[in-house]
């Protein structure tokens, strides 16, 4: 990840700017913003980890603790190895995980309790796919090693999830 990257990401998950402007309005923009709501904080946070953590090992070295207190502070656990698009946004903080190996698109909505993860360990390899404009309801489940979910699909809270999802649709679990 540049730093131009970088910039983008903020501008589209912390701030409420639709044009960019200058670089230094934005930049105080954003910090308005991550004074003001804790969510948008830790988004600005775990961008900036994700940005260290494509640099040399020492920032890589950084970028690890500094997910690790992220993760212990608001209650998440989000890899910085998971590559999620622009436009990520989190409805509640608590209780959100995101393996590392995932591929998420660009605006992606999840909400609090919900879990994105493997089901197999030790695998050499899984492909697990998101794609863009996915809203995931609070209290589900995302499990799979091999797993794909198309684009503008919603799933529904408390929805357990473990295998593909057609783009544009709408999944729940009756109960």
């Amino acid at each position: 990840m540049n730093l131009d990257t970088l910039m983008e990401y903020w501008q589209c998950e912390v701030s409420n700017k639709k044009k960019r402007g200058s670089r230094i309005g934005l930049i105080s923009n954003i910090f308005k913003r991550i004074r003001k709501y804790n969510t948008l904080r830790y988004l600005f946070m775990f961008r900036l980890a994700q940005y260290f953590y494509s640099g040399n090992r020492f920032a890589r070295a950084y970028a690890k603790r500094l997910e690790r207190k992220l993760n212990l502070k608001y209650g998440v656990d989000i890899s910085i190895d998971a590559q999620i698009g622009s436009g990520f946004r989190i409805g509640h903080l608590p209780g959100v995980v995101i393996t590392g190996n995932v591929k998420i698109g660009r605006n992606f909505f999840i909400r609090q309790n919900t879990t994105i993860g493997i089901k197999t360990l030790g695998l050499d390899r899984y492909d697990l796919v998101i794609g863009d404009n996915v809203s995931i309801g609070a209290n589900s489940c995302v499990i799979a090693d091999t797993l794909t979910i198309g684009d503008n699909v919603t799933i529904g809270a408390m929805s357990f999830v473990n295998k593909d999802i057609a783009s544009g649709s709408t999944f729940y679990n009756a109960r």
